[in-house]
């Protein structure tokens, strides 16, 4: 390897007791991390015995459980049905129609849900649930994920530490999700990159993320991820072109999804080409819409490319202007069109590009932020942003915003997250700004049900409320394609076929309370 030095570790990470070879993963050390991850999924039910740390207990009733006169709105796109009932048996919707076409099965739970609106479970599909820095146990990211009936989500990557074995990088979130499926704590599905691949570090860079000098390591990073246990691949911004093609390769012939930013060195075009399954808070979109693409490549590379200590911003407010003035129409159907026939989703997180930031005196956050966690999320040492990069940026949101309506209507699938700190409550802003831009309460549901399990390849067994589905559901209070807001108002979720009542919801809520304000 070049430099001797594994291709996921860059000098200013933490590194690990054993640093492992991506090509010498043996079969016995992932079967002893298997163990492991049991080992620690068992110690976490111990937590349930621990007033500070207290796990709510999943349910063992087993019984299925039938609603009865619910309305079901089910992603699909069709009108709302009302006066259905759906009956769920282990983890699947095994009925779902008119009262006079199912039979309820003996010894059943029945929910009478009259005057309740049934929507499938949510997805976050752009969130950092285990960066450490942020200071938040895991658990309770879990718990406002599914308080906000938010069952699955996308984790886009966090830095290595050495975990509880000092060994593997990532294992922490692996056992997560492990403990998950095993059904020994309540939370999300869990579809994880583990972390970043990025071009090489360089000083006054403010994050680790995994390096990835040339081709060949970025062949030997993705081998590693896969035989780690990632889901997907994540790409960064400072990636050069070789190594950003050879990620394409060799996660297609792996079989992983590749997602994340579109590098400063790619287009929007070219990246949709190279078959990256997700364009990420609309890099590559925004100048693609450009008649002056090439030349805004070329700042944004020298303000923020490979060799720059210094995360991609925004562009001075000359270029700002000047990017809108170059909008073309015509560059933007084109570009439009590739992505629909090439299967591209993109991630606009508008919650992250808009300026009307969440107050720190908003109870989402004295309630729910740690000490640490609202230090990381409002920094007392952060200065308020000069008034022409505010006006840049407002600015720059406002064609985001129009860039988003424009794709809408052309028929580019897009998909709900939030990268930011706001778990399950985030997905929530960023339905409602999706609304905003231009999508119908319906087409923004979508973005959170049936468009995550179509980029996920499962829309055979998630993604809408149909028979033979998976059971994560979300039963509401009022009818959100009346107004996408409604979709805060959350009476029960169920999630993996467990239901979680407003009582025990509200008890998740209390022991993150709890926990934070210790």
């Amino acid at each position: 390897m070049a430099n001797g030095c594994p291709p996921i570790h860059s000098p200013c990470a933490v590194k690990p007791l054993r640093q492992p070879n991506p090509n010498a993963i043996s079969a016995q050390d992932l079967h002893w991390a298997a163990i492991r991850a049991a080992l620690v999924s068992l110690s976490l039910i111990f937590l349930w015995s621990i007033p500070v740390f207290a796990q709510e207990r999943p349910s063992t009733d087993q019984r299925p459980l039938v609603f009865t006169h619910v309305t079901v709105i089910d992603a699909t796109g069709a009108p709302a049905q009302p006066n259905m009932t759906v009956v769920i048996s282990g983890n699947h919707i095994t009925a779902l129609g008119k009262a006079s076409e199912v039979t309820t099965p003996r010894n059943a739970r029945v929910m009478d849900a009259n005057n309740k609106f049934m929507i499938p479970g949510l997805w976050d599909m752009h969130t950092h649930a285990f960066i450490r820095s942020r200071k938040s146990f895991p658990l309770y990211v879990m718990y406002l994920f599914i308080v906000n009936g938010v069952t699955g989500v996308r984790d886009m990557g966090s830095t290595e530490v050495r975990d509880d074995f000092g060994d593997f990088p990532y294992a922490q979130d692996l056992e997560w999700r492990q403990a998950i499926e095993a059904g020994a704590l309540i939370g999300p599905r869990l579809n994880l990159s583990l972390t970043i691949l990025n071009g090489p570090h360089v000083q006054g860079y403010p994050r680790t993320w995994a390096i990835v000098a040339d081709a060949a390591r970025a062949r030997e990073e993705v081998l590693f991820l896969k035989k780690l246990g990632a889901d997907h691949i994540k790409v960064y911004d400072q990636l050069s072109r070789d190594a950003y093609y050879a990620i394409a390769d060799e996660a297609k012939k792996q079989g992983l999804l590749f997602s994340g930013h579109v590098p400063i060195l790619i287009s929007g075009s070219e990246a949709s080409d190279a078959g990256q399954a997700s364009l990420e808070h609309d890099y590559g979109v925004l100048f693609g819409c450009s008649s002056k693409e090439s030349e805004f490549m070329a700042e944004e590379e020298k303000l923020y490319g490979a060799g720059v200590g210094r995360l991609r911003g925004i562009l001075p407010l000359e270029d700002v202007k000047a990017l809108v003035d170059s909008y073309s129409g015509e560059k933007a159907a084109s570009l439009f069109a590739k992505f629909v026939k090439n299967g591209t989703f993109v991630t606009p997180t508008l919650v992250r590009a808009s300026v009307d930031r969440v107050p720190e005196s908003d109870p989402r956050v004295v309630k729910y932020f740690t000490p640490a966690l609202r230090e990381f999320s409002y920094p007392s040492s952060a200065k308020p942003p000069e008034s022409q990069v505010l006006e840049a940026q407002k600015l720059m949101y406002q064609y985001q915003v129009r860039i988003v309506g424009a794709m809408q209507r052309a028929g580019v699938k897009m998909l709900a997250g939030t990268d930011n700190s706001f778990f399950g409550f985030g997905v929530h802003d960023e339905l409602e700004q999706l609304v905003k831009a231009g999508l119908t309460p319906m087409e923004a549901l979508q973005t959170a049900t049936r468009n995550p399990a179509e980029y996920l390849n499962k829309l055979g067994s998630m993604g809408t409320v149909e028979k033979g589905k998976l059971a994560d559901l979300v039963l509401l209070e009022a009818n959100p394609l009346e107004s996408i807001g409604n979709a805060r108002k959350i009476s029960a979720v169920v999630v993996n076929g467990r239901f979680l009542d407003r009582k025990v919801l509200d008890r998740l809520l209390s022991q993150v309370e709890a926990a934070a304000n210790n």
